[in-house]
Formats: C-alpha cells, structure tokens, sequence
C-alpha cells in the first residue's frame, strides 16, 4: 500500500525532529516555571530568554512576545494601539486573514473605525491606497505578509515605508510567510509582525508579536508581571524552546528549501495543467513558492479534497482556518473570481518533507480524483 502524501503544509507542518529534540529537556518531570527564583527557575528563564532572542534574530530583531498563536498575536497587535475603551481607525486589507479581520470587525461594533482596503485581481494591494486611507485618527496599519489561501505576496515594506511618513505604525501578519521568505527584507519597516509555531515545522500552541520597534503596548489580558504585564500567564518553557528552534531550523534552510521547493510547484502545476483544464487563481503576482491555488469548474471543492483524500492525497479547499471558505471565499471574491469558479477552487501547499516522487503522483491523484467528481455529478470537463 503506497503512503499517503501530505500537501496541506500551509494548514500546518509536522514537528521537525530537530525541534522535537530541542524540546525533549523541558518535558522532563522537573519544575519549568520562569517566574521561580530557585535554580529550577533561573534554568527555565535562561532558557525562556534564550529563545526570545533567537526568534528576535529571526524577523531582524526587535521585543518579543510570546503569545498561544499567531490568532492571539494578531489580535494583540490590534488592541495594544487602539486603548480601552478602543477608539480611533485601523486600516487593514480586505484579504487579511480571519485573525485579524475579526477583531477588527469587534472593535468597529464598539466605534472604532475600520478602512478595508481593496486589492487587484492577484491578490495584492496597492501601497498609495493603503497610504490614501490614513486619517489623522489611524492607530495601526495591518497587511499580511503573505495570504494563506493564494499565497500572494503583499508589498508590505513599501505600505510600511509610506505609512512611516505619516507617523502609523504597520503590523504584519507573517505566519506563511516565516518559512519562505527572508522577513527582515520583505516587511521592511514594519513595526509589528506576528509569528505561529505550527506553521514553520514548531509545535501549536505557541507564537509571537514581535515589536520592532519601540512601541506603548496595551495589554489584551491582566494578571501576573509576566512579559513586562504585556502578555501575562506562567511561560511554556517548552513551547518556546520550541518555537525559537523552529526558527533556528529555517533560519539555516529556507533558501535552500525555497529554490527547491519552487521547481516542485512548478512540476506540480505543469502537470495538473496539461491533464485537468484548471485554472491558476493568481497566474502572475508573487507568491510563497510552495502555494497552488487553482480552481476546477463544476467540481465542488469539499467533494474534490474528500475523493482526492481517499485516493491518499491530503490538500483543503481555501484556508484551513474556516469551516466552508470553499464556498464562501472572501478572499476570492475580493479577486472578483466568478462564484461558480471558486466553487471549486483547492490549496495545494508543499513543505521542506515534500518530494518529487510525491509530486508526480500527487498530481495524478488530484487529475483523477477530478474526473470522478465531474463523472459522479454528470460533468463533462469544461475550459475555465
């Protein structure tokens, strides 16, 4: 029986052995807290502290605050600019991921206004429209490095460049963005960046704001002193050791693993392509070298990803991150793709395990699996 291949890495990645072993010490039955004074304590915050500098290293230095996740970071990045009770205006583009699409959504029903900003037919925003939506009440600009459904890269050095001019603080969401992309270069002077452990080969459970510059941070909960009040709660030591290895590990291979893993993607599409009448959502803006986004018409995606599932092959309809976004995309509809198009529209995302054996026959699962949705429903292949 042939194993099952796994391109979903955009959902999640598996822990990496190497950030399993770095972890291992800190599951030991022994006391782990950092806030302790005794040596148990000064152990763990060593290590605590070890681990913030390293994954400050890696997105090109700055304050970090460790968080359960890049959704807890995002939203902290929200609520530490705009107060209690919040006020003010935030600009976002209207393809930001949920995390901060919905706190945003939060805060308007409380008066804070909100600028979504709309994007091309690829996927990217234009930095003059974000600039042109600043007020003299703007608290925070916020634009992903990278979207998780197309893969579409965002200019956000230049939004961050331009917003500089008029004093607003810029925050990025680089949760897809950390394993492929150099981040000091590509979010330029953003001030704020979030991170997610589960998605760079780290464990879940555990992310990062990381302030990049010096900024006044309004907590978004209360407790203990823990992370300067910014972020309270007794620290995983274990879980940060992890996410700082995590980085460490694509610190050293991610261009490596990014030239690689580009050709990949590339042999995958010209195969799907010359067997299916797929159509490629965002054919020509940069984009994370391991995403596909492509659309298959009159073949429902929910029903497309469960056969090519059990044909052994694991990919999702849209983003991971919501129940039915096949059906009802916000960000593909932001790209003005037709409903019956997006209807069918699959993420395939390949990692630093992916191979070109897996490849070749991951492409002829999902052509299969394809024909037999459309022969079940009655379909004939149709050009898109």
């Amino acid at each position: 029986m042939k194993s099952r291949i796994y391109l979903d890495y955009n959902a999640t990645a598996p822990l990496a052995p190497e950030v399993r072993a770095a972890m291992e010490p800190w599951l030991e039955p022994v006391p782990t807290n950092p806030g302790a004074v005794h040596q148990f304590g000064q152990a763990a915050r060593a290590a605590v502290e070890g681990a913030r500098a390293e994954v400050a290293a890696f997105c090109g230095g700055g304050e970090v605050i460790f968080t359960s996740g890049g959704t807890e970071a995002d939203n902290l990045a929200i609520t530490s600019q705009l107060g209690w009770p919040p006020s003010g205006h935030i600009v976002v583009s209207a393809i930001e991921h949920p995390a901060i699409l919905e706190p945003a959504a939060a805060h308007a029903a409380m008066g804070v206004e909100v600028t979504a900003v709309r994007v091309d037919a690829e996927g990217r925003v234009e930095p003059s429209a974000v600039a042109a939506a600043i007020t003299a009440e703007t608290r925070l600009v916020s634009v992903m490095a990278a979207n998780n459904e197309t893969g579409t890269l965002q200019p956000v050095a230049e939004v961050a460049l331009l917003a500089a001019e008029r004093g607003v603080p810029v925050h990025t969401d680089a949760v897809q963005a950390a394993a492929w992309l150099d981040l000091e270069a590509h979010v330029g002077g953003a001030q704020f960046l979030s991170l997610s452990g589960h998605k760079i080969g780290g464990p879940p459970g555990i992310g990062a704001l990381v302030v990049r510059q010096p900024a006044t941070i309004q907590p978004g909960l209360h407790g203990g002193g823990q992370q300067l009040g910014r972020r309270p709660g007794t620290e995983p030591t274990f879980l940060q050791v992890g996410l700082a290895a995590a980085c460490r590990r694509v610190a050293t291979q991610r261009v490596d693993q990014a030239h690689r893993v580009a050709a990949l993607t590339d042999d995958f599409l010209g195969r799907v392509l010359a067997a299916t009448d797929a159509r490629v959502t965002v054919p020509s803006a940069p984009r994370l070298p391991n995403t596909i986004h492509i659309c298959f018409a009159n073949c429902p995606a929910d029903l497309l990803v469960a056969r090519a599932d059990l044909d052994g092959l694991a990919i999702s309809a849209g983003s991971a991150c919501a129940s039915g976004v096949a059906h009802g995309s916000y960000v593909l509809a932001a790209l003005d793709v037709p409903p019956e198009v997006r209807d069918g529209a699959v993420r395939v995302s390949l990692g630093y395990d992916t191979t070109a054996s897996e490849i070749e026959r991951a492409a002829a699962l999902l052509a299969s699996a394809v024909a037999a949705v459309r022969g079940a429903l009655g379909h004939e292949a149709a050009a898109v």
